[in-house]
């Protein structure tokens, strides 16, 4: 047993040797996620006003309020999630490359997953137009699943490309024409989801927060966006393709209904 030791801790370090020199690209990695992640959260929350007729609270409200409401959370949790499961810190060897099976699935997604969105970004406006709202939603958020593994699976066929020995080996002709599809999706995608999720909350059956203001409290109002004390509401009903959006504050609204 303790001549195991000292093989185990070389291993342990020369683990650690090669976590230490891909940590740099997984922050570049990370960096560019943000950024992807706070592009497709500006394009869904404009396109989702949009659809309600209410631009204009954009220019009411900060880019930083409405730039939170984006996937952050959601992207960085995933991502974070395959960096635990990938094998870019043990990408170091010839063997390691040839024998990982993250690094064989990467390659299949990379080679398959381009179209495989592409038939997404075709479809899903495709139903949006025909009015199927939900089945759009779905193809939606399939496709962001499917940008997600497609940017982390090109990113690290590029890793591989320039730091292994086998570069000569590894074809990034598909990697490209990845990054072309998700540069597409990152306006699509969002954008077909802002489009359907607002004619979902537009309709009398929305899931949104039901309120009432004070001065109409006969009329059952929905909260469609909230920023510190301002509140924007719209009838729950009525008539028109756009409701008629209008600012408040807390103090004017009631969370529950008048007594009759």
């Amino acid at each position: 047993m303790p001549r195991d030791d000292p093989k185990k801790n070389e291993s342990s370090r020369a683990q650690a040797r090669r976590l230490i020199e891909q940590t740099p690209k997984i922050l570049a990695g990370l960096a560019a996620l943000i950024g992807v992640a706070y592009l497709a959260g500006s394009i869904y929350t404009k396109t989702y006003f949009s659809e309600f007729g209410a631009s204009w609270i954009l220019e009411e409200v900060p880019a930083a309020t409405y730039f939170s409401q984006s996937w952050v959370p959601l992207l960085l949790m995933l991502y974070f999630g395959y960096l635990v499961t990938t094998n870019l810190a043990a990408i170091g060897s010839q063997d390691d490359l040839t024998a990982s099976f993250q690094f064989k699935f990467s390659v299949a997604v990379v080679q398959h997953g381009p179209w495989f969105l592409l038939a997404l970004l075709l479809i899903t406006p495709l139903l949006s137009t025909l009015g199927h709202v939900m089945s759009a939603i779905v193809l939606s958020i399939i496709g962001l699943v499917a940008m997600l593994l497609l940017l982390t699976s090109a990113f690290e066929l590029v890793v591989a490309r320039f730091t292994t020995t086998m570069s000569r080996l590894i074809d990034l002709s598909m990697a490209y024409v990845a990054f072309a599809m998700i540069a597409v999706g990152l306006y699509v995608v969002p954008a077909q989801l802002g489009l359907n999720w607002a004619r979902l909350d537009r309709q009398p059956t929305s899931s949104l927060l039901t309120v009432y203001l004070r001065n109409d409290a006969e009329q059952e109002y929905r909260l469609l966006f909230s920023a510190g004390n301002r509140l924007y509401v719209f009838p729950a009903r009525f008539d028109g393709v756009y409701p008629p959006v209008q600012a408040t504050v807390v103090a004017d609204v009631s969370f529950v209904p008048p007594q009759r």
